[in-house]
């Protein structure tokens, strides 16, 4: 594919399944591609609307900045569209600090949510990505990192959108954020993530894209041609693979018996398609295995998650969630009906 990238990784990344590699479990430096995991693990612990009083050392923190000053407060949500749109280090570290009390701390964090992820080859030594040697991940832990960030639907709009004014809300100090991710201009399929550069990472980015209802996450590490390597990777991935809908949503896995129910058993359907990408060439089959309870216990509401499905097509092993397909009321006693009619003559 000709990629200028020292690292590069295509995904599907509801699957996993890995269309394109080169040295993709390399650890290298991965700049400001960092603040994606700084944004997930920020609104995992906070809410956006919370109020963030900027601390003295939150402030003149080396490379691109919103150039905050001490005491100023914003809320949360305007941090983060400067943290994803303008790469803000300054935002990167109050948020850091207003999350978890202190950076270390929330160091900590990102490394947790890092293991949770299964990113073995990764360690976050700050929130902004600024050169360190404890500071490092790999192509493939950045797209799986990717894929996680595309499901929160706050984060996928702010990574996409072109520019967004912040107020200060003492003084009412307005900034203007304009997204640095210049593939989104580039790209009419791009959705967006995070861009990086330091002189020891090279420039890096993170990348979505959206073809005829298929995403491909790619990513590329110290790359001096990035906007092409990424395009040139998502006309590889478009161009060859497709998505292919294994099982739609809705479709019922399993009937199970419940307990105390007007109903005596409740079908579980699938929460979401599972969708896999495929070649035109290839003839896939899959496996299910079910973890789901083999009774359930009313009251039941409709859409309760109650279960998975372990989908397993080639390597790749998928979760979906299960769901109560109906709603089941509990089955009332006729002593409880004699009580509740006793209370509600005497309340007469």
């Amino acid at each position: 594919a000709g990629i200028s990238a020292s690292s590069a990784i295509l995904i599907e990344p509801f699957s996993g399944r890995v269309l394109y590699e080169k040295n993709a479990h390399e650890k290298r430096p991965m700049a400001s591609t960092t603040k994606i995991m700084t944004a997930l693990v920020a609104t995992d612990m906070a809410n956006p609307d919370e109020v963030l009083c900027v601390q003295g050392d939150c402030v003149k923190i080396q490379g691109a900045s919103l150039y905050l000053e001490e005491k100023e407060e914003l809320t949360l949500m305007d941090m983060l569209y400067g943290l994803l749109l303008r790469s803000g280090n300054d935002a990167a570290a109050a948020i850091g600090k207003h999350v978890a009390g202190d950076s270390s701390h929330f160091v900590s964090l990102m490394n947790r949510k890092a293991w949770e992820l299964g990113m073995h080859n990764t360690n976050f030594a700050n929130p902004h990505g600024l050169d360190d040697d404890e500071h490092y991940s790999t192509a493939a832990d950045m797209a799986r990192l990717g894929a996680v960030f595309l499901q929160a639907p706050l984060l996928r709009e702010i990574c996409k959108t072109e520019e967004y004014v912040s107020r200060e809300l003492t003084t009412g100090k307005v900034r203007l954020f304009i997204n640095n991710n210049k593939l989104l201009a580039r790209d009419p399929r791009a959705l967006g993530i995070k861009i990086g550069w330091t002189e020891n990472a090279g420039r890096c980015l993170v990348a979505a894209a959206q073809v005829n209802g298929m995403e491909l996450v790619a990513v590329v590490l110290d790359a001096p041609d990035l906007y092409t390597d990424v395009s040139k990777l998502f006309d590889y991935g478009f161009g060859k693979w497709r998505a292919q809908e294994f099982i739609p949503r809705g479709k019922v896995m399993d009937i199970v018996p419940v307990a105390q129910g007007k109903a005596a058993r409740v079908a579980l359907t699938t929460a979401q398609p599972l969708n896999f990408p495929v070649t035109a060439a290839e003839a896939i089959s899959y496996s299910v295995h079910l973890d789901a309870p083999v009774l359930l216990q009313a009251p039941i509401s409709p859409g309760q998650v109650v279960g998975k499905a372990l989908v397993t097509v080639e390597e790749y092993v998928i979760e979906i969630d299960l769901v109560a397909a109906s709603p089941v009321r509990k089955k009332v006693g006729l002593w409880s009906r004699l009580v509740n009619w006793l209370h509600n003559w005497w309340q007469r």
